[in-house]
């Protein structure tokens, strides 16, 4: 949501998935973003010694247009990486035959991604929906050790969030922020019979998260 130079904007977000979200995005010149991202769900092992960890870290930059007081649209494109690690049991008291798989993933990825937002400011509220399309590659995928066949994946990921600006409070340089976004794999299909390893990669999720965002430029002014 920069609209001038020299603006900037610092994120956090805390998701109802148990994964934590920030970003810096600045605009070194008008009509130009830079961004860098990171995300970490911790995971904390269990003594059932299940768990989901992850750790990724992104860089991009593009471009925004204000096209009126309250419209404003950009897209960016970028690269990022990451790694994470996931287990956990299938079948047991629920399963016919009484047995228990363990899943144990391992995974190092990169993507390359782009994506395009618009967004409406109002008084009080903004209101804007972002789409970002990844292509996303594995090093490494592993399942209890042994390589998964699966060496890319497309990712659609549209997004749509609201956030709250008190301009005349105690605080106008924040503002809040509940985002809802899905993501799925553009080649993934119900009909179709995938081995569970690549059914868990490429099924459909959907993301919910609350955040906090600060505009630092806005520290001394009041309107």
């Amino acid at each position: 949501m920069l609209r001038d130079k020299g603006q900037t904007e610092v994120a956090g977000s805390v998701f109802l998935a148990k994964r934590l979200e920030g970003s810096v995005t600045y605009s070194p010149a008008r009509h130009v973003l830079v961004r860098a991202a990171g995300g970490l769900r911790p995971g904390k092992v269990d003594t059932t010694q299940l768990y989901f960890r992850l750790r990724q870290l992104e860089v991009s930059a593009g471009t925004y247009w204000p096209l009126s007081e309250q419209w404003l649209v950009g897209g960016l494109g970028g690269y990022g990486r990451g790694s994470s690690s996931r287990r956990y049991d299938d079948g047991g008291f629920e399963s016919l035959d009484d047995s228990v798989t363990t899943y144990q993933y391992e995974a190092r990825f990169h993507k390359l991604f782009g994506e395009v937002f618009a967004a409406y400011e109002g008084e009080r509220t903004t209101m804007g929906l972002a789409y970002r399309l990844s292509q996303v590659q594995f090093p490494r995928l592993t399942n209890n050790g042994l390589p998964i066949n699966l060496r890319r994946m497309t990712r659609s990921e549209p997004m749509f969030f609201v956030r709250y600006w008190d301009r005349a409070g105690l605080f106008p340089w924040a503002q809040l922020q509940l985002a809802v976004s899905v993501s799925w794999s553009a080649d993934y299909s119900k009909q179709v019979f995938y081995e569970r390893p690549i059914k868990d990669l490429k099924e459909p999720q959907l993301l919910t998260s609350l955040g906090l965002v600060i505009y630092p430029h806005r520290f001394k002014k009041r309107d």
